[in-house]
């Protein structure tokens, strides 16, 4: 089951997880979704960013319209790198009364999974 966002709100996240938004008539027009999340690291990369780990984060952040996918980012072994900090992306969709908006967060590592590890602000608001 999907969490709830709500329009012209500046929300924190924690995990991982869908969290989404119905549009009303109210809502017409322009809409922005701006994602951004921090990210576990792995403390040994910052000496040395060719190592791999096992613990480097495999964060994805995927924004959806009515189940179709608007914006992909992250989710391979080199994006987000082991030394990035943070991982965020925006986009402006034209929405209808009906609309569902869904902010995607995914990982194919364990170390996403932990509880609190990933940390997001999810902004919706109308316009650009």
């Amino acid at each position: 089951m999907a969490n709830s966002l709500a329009m012209n709100r500046s929300q924190s996240v924690a995990g991982l997880g869908t969290f989404q938004y119905t549009c009303t008539s109210a809502d017409a027009g322009e809409v922005t979704v701006a994602v951004q999340s921090t990210i576990p690291r792995d403390p040994g990369s910052l000496l040395n960013s060719a190592q791999a780990s096992p613990e480097a984060s495999a964060l994805q952040i995927v924004i959806k319209q009515n189940g179709s996918s608007i914006v992909t980012i992250g989710g391979s072994s080199t994006n987000p790198t082991q030394s990035q900090p943070a991982l965020g992306t925006s986009t402006t969709l034209q929405c209808s009364s009906g609309d569902v908006i869904a902010v995607v967060f995914s990982s194919a590592n364990s170390i996403d999974a932990q509880p609190n590890t990933v940390k997001s602000v999810i902004n919706l608001y109308q316009g650009k």
